[in-house]
């Protein structure tokens, strides 16, 4: 049997641009995308009659770790949900013993493949014991864990940049809770120096509180003060000036939106329609798993409407943004682009194949605004993995 495989779907996204094909195949060599065009009848030939194929999705934001906590914090604001060390996520981690942790993790693993999420950033609490155990929950699974790490918060100086360095010998990068938690002197010796190997990735103006807080005592916003340190990924920026996000512009950075979580703790909405039109590159985040399913078709559709809604304007962000939000810019700024978030020649073939028969998405007229708005897990007729139909295992 040929280890190459032709895959002919009525409709497919291709490209870093996502474009719109009909009757074209996927040619798959070794779990890699060899073609997209012609058939090759020489290969093994997979039929996807009435199926739409694209890109998995990158969950650019998540915290894995509180899987085992669902809906323990709904109605509780960020400060007691979440904050350490006294939110009570943090006092129900504590709680935990090191297996059942282990466990609830990689459920929140399978999940996001279920759903159809091939790569995730996670901000990793409990130091390096935290990254250990996310990565024993993700032996063996398909998906891509980068591990952002953070550290304690009451260290300083050079006890604060040991810890961190030793974190980034295991990890690819930190995630650190808030722009200003950590010296910031240590945190600008730390990009300088691992510049361009490890991502370094910050909450920024999550609730206004924090901004305010933040500007009383060191006379700049949160964005400014992570930008001065080095921060490459700027999560949430739901208070975020109009020059604040001009200048992340102008610093070269990714900014990733989370919605659903920053509305559940009412921490307000961000102004993606000010995102898109400064140009922000910006990847899309399900955050804890605690608060939302990891779920990027929901996290696209409530990122739309909301964003439409507030602005009083139907055209205030284009789906195509959104789509690539979740896919394609979400893997630049995780540094994956060059293996997944599209279906490009030369990349790893994982995607979704959705079917364009279910009662959901029968009589589409656009199929970029139907997977943004319209689409459900249950509309999901496949997931394939490189080249081969992942069976979720539990």
């Amino acid at each position: 049997m040929s280890s190459r495989i032709c895959f002919r779907p009525s409709m497919m996204l291709i490209g870093e641009e996502l474009e719109l094909v009909k009757d074209q195949s996927l040619i798959v060599a070794d779990g890699t995308i060899e073609a997209i065009g012609e058939p090759d009848w020489s290969c093994r030939q997979v039929e996807l009659r009435d199926i739409l194929l694209a890109p998995m999705f990158i969950d650019a934001h998540t915290h894995v770790g509180d899987t085992g906590a669902k809906e323990l914090c709904t109605g509780l604001p960020l400060e007691q949900a979440v904050i350490p060390p006294h939110g009570l996520k943090h006092r129900f981690l504590a709680s935990l013993d090191t297996a059942t942790h282990i466990a609830m993790m990689r459920h929140g693993l399978l999940e996001m493949l279920s759903n159809g999420i091939i790569a995730c950033a996670d901000f990793r609490e409990q130091g390096l014991s935290g990254v250990r155990n996310l990565r024993r929950a993700a032996e063996g699974l398909p998906i891509r864990v980068r591990i952002l790490g953070r550290m304690d918060e009451k260290l300083q100086g050079e006890a604060l940049y040991a810890e961190a360095s030793a974190l980034l010998e295991e990890v690819d990068g930190l995630g650190v809770r808030d722009a200003c938690c950590y010296d910031s002197s240590i945190l600008a010796r730390l990009t300088k120096e691992y510049a361009g190997t490890k991502i370094f990735a910050v909450h920024v103006s999550e609730d206004r509180q924090s901004e305010i807080t933040c500007f009383e005592q060191n006379k700049r916003s949160q964005t400014q003060m992570a930008l001065d340190w080095g921060a490459q990924i700027l999560v949430h920026l739901v208070h975020a000036s109009d020059e604040d996000l001009r200048l992340a512009v102008r610093n070269g950075v990714f900014g990733v939106s989370c919605p659903r979580s920053n509305s559940i703790l009412g921490d307000g909405l961000p102004r993606l329609s000010v995102w898109e039109q400064v140009g922000l590159p910006f990847g899309l985040g399900s955050d804890n798993v605690m608060l939302s399913s990891p779920d990027m078709l929901r996290e696209m559709d409530y990122a739309s409407r909301i964003t439409r809604g507030m602005s009083e304007e139907p055209t205030a962000i284009n789906s195509l943004t959104l789509l690539k939000a979740a896919t394609i810019t979400g893997a630049r700024a995780l540094r994956l682009d060059h293996e997944l978030g599209s279906l490009s020649q030369g990349k790893e073939a994982s995607f979704i194949a959705f079917n364009l028969n279910s009662l959901n998405l029968t009589y589409i007229n656009d199929p970029i605004s139907a997977l943004v708005h319209r689409a459900l897990v249950a509309d999901i007729a496949g997931i394939y993995i490189r080249g081969e139909l992942w069976k979720q295992s539990f």
